[in-house]
This record gives structure tokens, C-alpha cells and sequence, in this order.
């Protein structure tokens, strides 16, 4: 009778240490990658899928001044925002994909476009946009 309280404990325990390796191994697959180049600004992000919505809120709070809102979308277009801000985009949950043409875009853009890059960076290596 003992035997049986006793395996359920190790089984319970097992799938307890099972979880955490597997939410560890999602952890570890994140990555962004970043490449400035004299016209292009290419981001290209993999992250746990938990974090979509709060990357999203960091993209419409980036870039406000245009009144669109990334939450809960997915995407693979070329945005003309309000205001002229021309990228493209491509996301769905746990990857992101951003080109920004600097010949089709001014400077004050490139800016807000970059720092919205940084914030998302930063949410996928664990801290909160910038």
C-alpha cells in the first residue's frame, strides 16, 4: 500500500523537473539580431510566445504619434503608417521580422524605429522596454 503514495510522489516530481527544462530550453532559443547598414535596418527576433503581447504593447507605445496598435495582430506587410513611417513586418507569436528602408524613411523615424528595435530587445533577453 506504501508503494503506491511513493511513485505517485516520484511521478509528480518527474513531471515537475520536466516542465522546467522544457520552459529553460525556451528560454535559451531566444535570439535578436540586428544589422544597420547605410539603407536597411533589419531586426529579426525568436522569443517565447509569452512575450507577444507585451512586445506588441511596446511597438504601438514606440510608435504612438501613428495611432496604430500592433496588439494582438499578426502581420506580413509593408506598413505606411500616419505620419509616413514606411516598414515592413512580418510577426507572429515568438518571432518578429523588421526592415526599415532608411532611403524611404527620414531621420527622426530611423530614431523612433531604432529605439522601438531596443525595447524589443530587450523584452526578449528578460527586461522591460526601454
Amino acid at each position: 500500500m506504501k508503494a503506491k503514495p511513493i511513485l505517485l510522489l516520484i511521478a509528480i516530481l518527474f513531471i515537475s523537473f520536466a516542465g522546467t527544462k522544457q520552459s529553460s530550453a525556451q528560454q535559451k532559443n531566444a535570439a535578436v539580431t540586428i544589422s544597420d547598414s547605410n539603407t536597411i535596418l533589419s531586426f529579426k527576433a525568436k522569443y517565447d510566445p509569452a512575450k507577444t503581447s507585451q512586445i506588441q504593447q511596446c511597438m504601438t507605445d514606440a510608435l504612438k504619434e501613428t495611432g496604430y496598435s500592433f496588439k494582438n495582430t499578426q502581420l506580413d506587410a509593408q506598413l505606411t503608417l500616419t505620419g509616413g513611417i514606411n516598414f515592413y513586418i512580418k510577426s507572429d507569436k515568438g518571432e518578429l521580422v523588421l526592415k526599415f528602408d532608411k532611403r524611404k524613411n527620414n531621420t527622426a523615424d530611423y530614431t523612433k524605429f531604432k529605439k522601438m528595435c531596443d525595447g524589443i530587445k530587450a523584452i526578449v533577453q528578460g527586461n522591460n522596454c526601454l
